[in-house]
């Protein structure tokens, strides 16, 4: 749910004219068609699960759950979990896309090269947390804004937390070693 909330808000705040005139995030936006933006999701294939879960957001088939909200505002969606090699389909969309969304799990590389070839790129979206896939001076040069979803991963990593904690509390690799190498019996 975060993850889709914050797409449509950094989306919503790239469409807002909010920014002043002289900024490049404004210049870039005003030099764009007057048109719906072209946004390209790179996703992996979740297959069977996406369908068994619809509230799988982050694959390929559900999109981020902001397809038929992206749409009805006019912008044109493209999801692709092809984004390597020069054939790629992601590579046939990068000369004229304006926003491309990715995710840490199946990041989009986002080279200076790629970033040379979007002449309409305005905004690089990770949907969850880091930057790492992409080129941070490269967009930082061509004006462009990178943004993530800042929070979306609190509560795995509470629970993530948590659960170190009972493993050590509750001596459980001590004993799962004892219990691989035989030793632990218990009365039944």
């Amino acid at each position: 749910m975060a993850m889709r909330r914050g797409a449509a808000c950094a989306i919503r705040a790239l469409a807002s004219h909010r920014y002043s005139a002289s900024s490049s995030i404004t210049s870039r936006f005003l030099s764009a068609s007057a048109e719906g933006k072209k946004i390209v999701g790179v996703f992996y294939k979740a297959n069977e699960y996406a369908s068994a879960n619809p509230n799988f957001l982050g694959c390929a088939e559900n999109a981020l759950g902001i397809r038929e909200w992206l749409e009805s505002k006019g912008h044109q969606y493209i999801v692709t979990d092809d984004k390597e090699g020069p054939d790629c389909e992601l590579e046939k969309h990068i000369p004229d896309l304006h926003v491309l969304i990715s995710t840490p799990f199946h990041p989009a590389y986002v080279t200076a090269e790629r970033i040379k070839k979007a002449k309409n790129l305005q905004l690089l979206l990770t949907a969850g947390i880091g930057s790492d896939h992409i080129d941070l001076n490269a967009a930082a040069a061509a004006g462009l804004t990178v943004a993530e979803v800042t929070g979306s991963n609190v509560v795995s990593v509470a629970e993530d937390e948590l659960m170190r904690i009972l493993i050590l509390v509750r001596n459980f690799l001590p004993g799962h070693h004892q219990d691989v190498l035989g030793g632990f019996y218990s009365r039944g």
